[in-house]
């Protein structure tokens, strides 16, 4: 690892801060969403039968109980139980930015990597080249080839390394992106869900 971070060059050090956050968002954003999925059928069917037969407290804990965007946006809902619809629809609204919040954070770091190491790779391939030339130059031609192959190897690892780091980000980011969405969905279906079960609360 060493030898080919000297082989190519200074560009390789900002290659390698990327490739090292890229890891740590990643695994911190898997761990956050994968961590937070749970069954909103069930949690949803369990709620409102408990409102439904008067338990406010109980759904409470039961939302409370659970993890994820989903169960804190119904928990929010839920203690606004005795007021009137539209501050519910604020109180959701307001709790579904904050958990978008959350689960997007960090996000724009990896798409900013995916975006930039392609780039820095492309910069360890002009100035691999660049050097490769002023080996020419200084040569006079190709007496010593070893001496031109430092320019060429520098040209081609940071190329390498670039693609190694943005290709799966890229892909990760693109599974995250599309928990958060499933996520997002999920939260408006069973918000509108609750405010209609909250709305009839004069059954109970």
């Amino acid at each position: 690892m060493l030898e080919i971070l000297v082989s190519g060059g200074p560009v390789m050090i900002p290659l390698f801060l990327c490739s090292v956050i890229a890891v740590a968002v990643s695994l911190e954003r898997v761990w956050y969403l994968v961590r937070s999925r749970v069954d909103t059928d069930d949690l949803m069917e369990d709620i409102k039968l408990s409102l439904g037969q008067g338990k406010v407290l109980e759904a409470m804990q039961l939302a409370k109980k659970s993890k994820g965007p989903v169960a804190a946006l119904l928990s929010a809902g839920i203690s606004y139980y005795d007021h009137d619809k539209e501050d519910i629809k604020e109180r959701l609204e307001e709790v579904g930015k904050e958990e978008i919040y959350k689960m997007e954070k960090r996000m724009s770091l990896l798409d900013t990597i995916v975006t930039i190491s392609p780039l820095l790779g492309l910069l360890g391939t002009v100035t691999g080249i660049i050097n490769s030339f002023n080996v020419l130059g200084a040569l006079e031609g190709i007496d010593q080839p070893a001496a031109l192959s430092i320019g060429i190897a520098e040209a081609l690892i940071t190329t390498a390394t670039g693609l190694i780091i943005a290709i799966p980000t890229m892909a990760l980011y693109s599974y995250l992106s599309s928990l958060i969405d499933r996520n997002i969905a999920e939260m408006s279906k069973r918000s509108t869900e609750l405010i209609n079960v909250l709305g009839s609360r004069g059954e109970y």
